[in-house]
C-alpha cells in the first residue's frame, strides 16, 4: 500500500501520529489516518458503519511494514515529468543553501527538498527533454512533489543525500573558496559547508513512522473487529 501514498498522504500522516495533542484517543488518530489514506474526510468516515468502518481500518495495516522502494530516474505527476538530477556537483549553490533551509523541517518540508533535486521536462517529437530549472517556479514544482508517489520520493531523497553529503565531503576547499568569491567571509564560509555536511544526517531511517504508535493502533483495529 506504501506504493499508493503520496508525499502529501504521508506528511498528514506523519503529522497525525506526532501529534503533540494529549487529547487524542486511539479513536481519533484511528479515523484521522483511516481518513487520510482513503482520501475521506473524518467525518465521512465517523459516519460508517461498525462493520465497514472496521473493514476499512485494515487499509492502514500497511504504516507498520517498512518502506520498500529504489530511487528512480523519474517522477511522474498526471501528464508532467520530472527528471532527478542525482549529479550534485551541477547544482547551483543557492539550491545547496536551500536544502540546508529546508532540512530544519524534514517531513514538512519533503515536497519541497525534493523539488530543489529535479529538473522539469517537456515532451518534444515524441521524447522527454529537460527544461532549464527556473528557481522562481521552485514552489510549481513542490506543489507537483506533493501528488507524487512517496516511495519515489523518498528513496530517491534518501539516495540523493548520500551522493550529496559525500561529494560536499571531499569537496570542502571547493566549496568554500566559491563561497568566498562570492563574497561570502571566509569563516562563513566554512560554518555553512560544515553546517552543509550536517544535513539530514541520521534523520532519514528505513521507517520514517513511530512503531510504538501503530502498535498501539493495531490492537485498537482488532478490538474493532
Amino acid at each position: 500500500m506504501w506504493e499508493k501514498i503520496s508525499v502529501w498522504q504521508y506528511q498528514q500522516i506523519y503529522n497525525v501520529l506526532n501529534s503533540k495533542d494529549k487529547n487524542d484517543t486511539d479513536l481519533d488518530i484511528n479515523v484521522r489516518l483511516v481518513a487520510i489514506v482513503n482520501n475521506l474526510t473524518e467525518m465521512q468516515v465517523d459516519s460508517l458503519p461498525l462493520n465497514e468502518y472496521a473493514e476499512l481500518s485494515k487499509s492502514i495495516t500497511f504504516l507498520n511494514e517498512p518502506i520498500n522502494g529504489k530511487p528512480v530516474k523519474f517522477i511522474r505527476i498526471s501528464n508532467r515529468r520530472y527528471r532527478i538530477n542525482y549529479d550534485v556537483s551541477k547544482m547551483p549553490f543557492a539550491r545547496y543553501i536551500e536544502s540546508k533551509v529546508f532540512s530544519e523541517d524534514l517531513y514538512g518540508n519533503l515536497h519541497k527538498l525534493a523539488a530543489t533535486m529535479v529538473i522539469p521536462q517537456k515532451r518534444k517529437y515524441g521524447i522527454w527533454v529537460d527544461l532549464p530549472y527556473d528557481a522562481s517556479s521552485h514552489q510549481e514544482y513542490a506543489n507537483d512533489m506533493l501528488e507524487a508517489k512517496f516511495i519515489d520520493v523518498y528513496h530517491s531523497l534518501v539516495f540523493f543525500y548520500q551522493v550529496y553529503r559525500n561529494w560536499i565531503e571531499v569537496s570542502q576547499d571547493y566549496m568554500a573558496n566559491k563561497l568566498t568569491k562570492a563574497g561570502m567571509k571566509e569563516q562563513e564560509a566554512t560554518e555553512v559547508v560544515v553546517s552543509l555536511l550536517n544535513i539530514l544526517d541520521g534523520s532519514i531511517v528505513p521507517n520514517l513512522l513511530p512503531s510504538t504508535k501503530i502498535a498501539q493502533l493495531r490492537k485498537h483495529m482488532n478490538s474493532q473487529q
